[in-house]
């Protein structure tokens, strides 16, 4: 849509365990919105996928994508060759879901009805490690490929939504705790 600013996170994956994903969102009136989430599972080629994506985000007039910092150069390399820029995130996964909470709780999120994606977020947990810090996982064995790349969307354009929402509170919990959405 003309005048909207789009931006798009993804999750890579080199085509053999985990999931390759992909999210598109934009503000509006003070919301984060999730206009897409694509999911490529195993097997499958990286370099067809990136295509796939690339072709997607020239969709939302998106030419600069953030990813996490797997594969090093990979998904630099392919994303490029697309005209498509790879930035990688200065957030870890675990810190894009710390910041993602507050926007949930507080009803700053249009996500769309994709259970996978559901289930994925409410599965989350937060782990208090021995040496005192916390992070926020997928329960061992399981995934958050969608999960990852529609946090990484709506931080992104939640950045400046909700700035005075606490992000630590949350979390001063004790022991392990899923959320609830």
């Amino acid at each position: 849509e003309a005048g909207k600013r789009y931006v798009a996170f993804v999750d890579p994956s080199g085509g053999s365990v985990d999931s390759f994903s992909c999210a598109v969102a934009h503000e509006e009136r003070d919301r984060a919105v999730l206009d897409c989430i694509h999911e490529r599972r195993p097997p499958f080629s990286p370099a067809d996928v990136v295509r796939e994506f690339a072709a997607i985000l020239k969709q939302y007039r998106v030419t600069e994508v953030t990813g996490d910092r797997y594969g090093g150069e990979f998904p630099r390399e392919l994303f490029a060759k697309h005209g498509v820029r790879y930035r990688p995130s200065e957030l870890t996964r675990s810190e894009l879901y710390v910041e993602l909470l507050p926007l949930l709780t507080s009803g700053r999120v249009d996500l769309l009805d994709v259970p996978r994606l559901v289930n994925q977020l409410s599965s989350l947990e937060r782990r208090t490690s021995r040496a005192g810090r916390d992070s926020v996982d997928h329960p061992p064995g399981a995934h958050d490929d969608l999960a990852n790349s529609a946090a990484g969307a709506l931080v992104l354009v939640g950045v400046g939504i909700g700035k005075n929402a606490p992000t630590a509170a949350p979390f001063s919990l004790t022991g392990s705790s899923s959320w609830r959405i």
